[in-house]
């Protein structure tokens, strides 16, 4: 496909994956040293990934088989994850069930979406902000949504759900922050809970334990259960009228209900993500 031109050079493969034929076999790829393509940012000085049209198809098929919606971020993971597994193939390593792709360089976000728009093969849907989901076009399957609302799962499940994750007390057993990361480990852990479900059905019941069962929440980059979570804390403190955080009033006071309104009107003036005097709740979280 016609991509927009890059001033960043290309560099050559063999300084990130070692016989790249080798690769290529293990992925099904159909042309060798695919994924020398990189790019280097000039920014950040980072290596980044150029994968094929017929790359992204493979990985698309791949979360299509997991019954997992593909979306940007997700299809992104999936790519570096089965360069990971090639080069542990090539290396003559055992198969793993959760890659790791720290050795991985990664892949320009808007180079994949303008893949993506570019190719016929694909059907791009925009969702929040800059996310967007991808469809293969022609190809029917049963794919869940993470992000629905819709609880489809037995009160059975939920039990068990709960009673599993409520007794994560030792932090060995906490879990991945990321939705997909965290159905990925509860998935390698075989409970009892989730067998016989698809990665795509893991990821929706991480979702919903998370935002509609409060069985599991989030502190220090992991999800825990809810009780032990930052949310919690918050929610305790606001019931009792109380400041939640740990700044120092001298050092950083907090903010009144007129500061705050002031600060956000500010925001929303110099704001244009999704729309001119629009921001995604995500990012006014981080503030």
């Amino acid at each position: 496909p016609h991509l927009p031109a890059r001033s960043q050079p290309h560099v050559p493969a063999r300084d990130v994956i070692k016989n790249s034929a080798t690769l290529s076999a293990s992925l099904g790829f159909a042309r060798p040293m695919v994924y020398g393509k990189r790019l280097a940012a000039a920014k950040e000085n980072r290596v980044y990934l150029q994968p094929s049209v017929s790359e992204v198809v493979n990985a698309a098929q791949s979360l299509y088989e997991d019954e997992l919606l593909p979306c940007g971020h997700i299809l992104l993971r999936r790519i570096r994850e089965r360069i990971a597994h090639a080069q542990r193939a090539a290396a003559g390593e055992p198969p793993v069930a959760i890659p790791n792709v720290e050795n991985v360089p990664h892949i320009y976000p808007n180079y994949l979406r303008s893949l993506c728009d570019s190719s016929p093969l694909f059907d791009v849907q925009p969702t929040e902000g800059h996310a967007y989901n991808v469809r293969l076009r022609g190809v029917e399957s049963r794919l869940v949504d993470p992000n629905s609302p819709i609880d489809c799962y037995s009160a059975e499940l939920w039990s068990e759900a709960s009673e599993y994750l409520t007794r994560l007390d030792d932090e060995s057993e906490r879990l991945p922050s990321g939705r997909y990361a965290c159905a990925q480990v509860l998935k390698s852990r075989d409970v009892a809970f989730l067998r016989g479900r698809s990665l795509g059905e893991t990821c929706h019941i991480v979702q919903l334990a998370i935002s509609h069962r409060r069985i599991l929440g989030f502190i220090d980059g992991y999800l825990v259960p809810y009780i032990q979570s930052r949310e919690c804390m918050k929610e305790f403190s606001a019931v009792t009228q109380q400041p939640a955080g740990d700044a120092d009033p001298g050092e950083m006071p907090f903010a009144t209900w007129e500061q705050l309104r002031t600060g956000l009107v500010e925001i929303l003036a110099n704001s244009s993500n999704p729309a001119p005097g629009m921001i995604t709740l995500s990012n006014v979280k981080r503030l």
